[in-house]
C-alpha cells in the first residue's frame, strides 16, 4: 500500500487507490492548523514569484474585463 507522511504531524498515512482528499494531511484538524500558520504569518514566501516557479500550464491570463 502506498505511505506518504502528513505535512503537520509527520504521522504516516496509508491509502488505496488515488491520494485521499486531504492529502497531504492525514485529517481535517491538521489541515486546519497548517492554515492557522499561514494566517499567523508562521509561513511565508520569502521572495516574489516568477513565471519559473510555477508549474507548467498555469501561468493565469488576466481577466477579458480587467480594464474596465
Amino acid at each position: 500500500m502506498p505511505v506518504y507522511r502528513c505535512a503537520t504531524c509527520q504521522r504516516e498515512v496509508t491509502y488505496e487507490g488515488k491520494l485521499p482528499a486531504l492529502y497531504p494531511f492525514c485529517g481535517r484538524r491538521c489541515k486546519l492548523v497548517d492554515l492557522a500558520r499561514w494566517l499567523r504569518e508562521e509561513y511565508s514566501i520569502d521572495r516574489d514569484l516568477t513565471p519559473e516557479d510555477l508549474p507548467t500550464g498555469s501561468q493565469a491570463s488576466p481577466p477579458a474585463d480587467a480594464d474596465q
